[in-house]
């Protein structure tokens, strides 16, 4: 149900998600003021704010509870008063469901991405959790560690092992070539290292 704040011009649809999302959604959409410390503007990414108003409808008299129970938080999305009045200002159960998945589909793509690019590190998946935790603000009791390990262990599409080997070939590369003009090795020498 949108929710109308002192200002004329802003409005808000509250919409049941995981705490995952809303924590990401926040990190990155946020645009409080002195009426809502936590209102999701998804205007800075096209694709999302036309996706959004595409899903919105008007409130219908029959009520679908299939959503209840399923997600553990709820996230305001600002809506403008046009929007309020050409598309709606609610989801409907079905849209609710289908654009939670593909926020969860956004999210877990960011996890992927970030854990491969730091695979190539040498950290442990523990360490990269860690590091993806600080730097998204996503706590443990938006996502517990466990399902973000059996994720990136069943799911991991991305891999870091071929950038790590590119990067690791360099900078042998570039040690032979210091080694070999310092006259720790002969240029012969350097030909036989790999």
């Amino acid at each position: 149900m949108a929710k109308k704040s002192n200002k004329q011009d802003r409005f808000a649809v509250w919409v049941p998600c995981k705490g995952y999302v809303k924590r990401w959604l926040l990190a990155n959409f946020n645009r409080p003021d002195e009426y809502w410390q936590e209102l999701v503007n998804l205007s800075p990414n096209r694709e999302f704010a036309d996706d959004f108003k595409k899903r919105l409808t008007r409130a219908e008299a029959r009520r679908d509870s299939s959503v209840k129970g399923r997600y553990t938080t709820r996230v305001a999305i600002e809506i403008t008063y046009d929007t309020f009045q050409r598309y709606g200002w609610e989801l409907t159960p079905t849209e609710t469901l289908r654009w939670n998945t593909k926020m969860e589909s956004e999210v877990k793509q960011v996890l992927h991405t970030y854990n491969a690019m730091l695979s190539v590190t040498g950290l442990s998946i523990a360490d990269r959790i860690k590091r993806f935790r600080n730097a998204t603000g996503i706590t443990e009791l938006d996502w517990d560690t466990d399902s973000i390990r059996k994720e990136l262990q069943r799911n991991s599409k991305i891999s870091g092992n071929d950038d790590f080997e590119q990067i690791v070939k360099k900078i042998e590369q570039k040690c032979w070539a210091i080694l070999s003009k310092s006259g720790h090795i002969t240029e012969q020498g350097k030909e036989l290292y790999p």
